[in-house]
């Protein structure tokens, strides 16, 4: 199945396979699916259960990390392309992910600095598609640029750079962030986090703290505390 994604039904039966998956624009302005392309379907005659029927979609390309179950809302055949609406079940994937992976500059490298807002959580999607949970820390010293934490996303993508580099993955809530320290931080262990323009960054964090979270610069700080030995400058 290498380069390839498969579609199961809920008894995991193989529906179809195909060589690709694309996420496509809302040509039909729905807002209530996303939509998708199937490129290469393996079966000429696929009949999909609209609404009731869970599917689910894998590809080893990212080591199973691309494993999520939705509902068809809509289909539209087009020869070897099966066009969907589908309506994804919660989880680490966002729309735009796989787009983000296939298209990036190979040179650039805090990709997220262009994206607006809750945007960013595709970049973040991507690291975890792209590199999975962090197995091994290498740095006793880890530095946060401050400067590029415009937002309060913004700040889960520079610490997944900050100790990980490009597509660095440390989760994208301070929950996340907590369980990975507490695998990745050995308790006989000092790792020093060097925060560069806190200031500046804690203000735009707070600015852009999204409804209903509670998480905010001072209980960021105290949680990275709880496993290093923070410095703010």
């Amino acid at each position: 199945m290498k380069n390839k994604y498969e579609v199961r039904d809920s008894s995991e039966q193989l529906i179809f396979s195909c060589n690709d998956f694309i996420e496509c624009y809302d040509f039909l302005g729905t807002n209530c699916e996303d939509w998708f392309a199937f490129i290469g379907v393996s079966e000429q005659n696929i009949n999909l259960i609209m609404d009731e029927e869970t599917y689910s979609i894998k590809s080893d390309q990212f080591a199973d990390r691309f494993h999520h179950e939705f509902t068809v809302q809509k289909i539209i055949k087009s020869h070897d392309v099966l066009y969907a609406g589908l309506y994804f079940s919660e989880g680490m994937y966002k729309r735009g992910a796989l787009s983000l992976l296939k298209t990036v500059n190979a040179l650039e490298e805090r990709v997220w600095l262009d994206m607006k807002g809750n945007l960013k959580l595709i970049y973040l999607s991507a690291s975890y598609l792209k590199n999975g949970f962090p197995q091994i820390l290498n740095k006793d010293t880890i530095v946060i640029e401050g400067k590029y934490i415009q937002d309060y996303y913004a700040f889960f993508c520079e610490l997944g750079y900050a100790f990980l580099g490009r597509f660095g993955y440390m989760g994208w809530n301070l929950h996340g962030v907590s369980d990975l320290l507490t695998d990745l931080v050995r308790k006989d262990r000092t790792v020093n986090i060097i925060w560069k323009d806190s200031d500046l960054s804690f203000k735009a964090i707070e600015n852009t703290v999204p409804e209903g979270y509670q998480s905010i610069s001072s209980d960021i700080v105290v949680e990275l505390k709880k496993y290093c030995n923070v410095i703010l400058e």
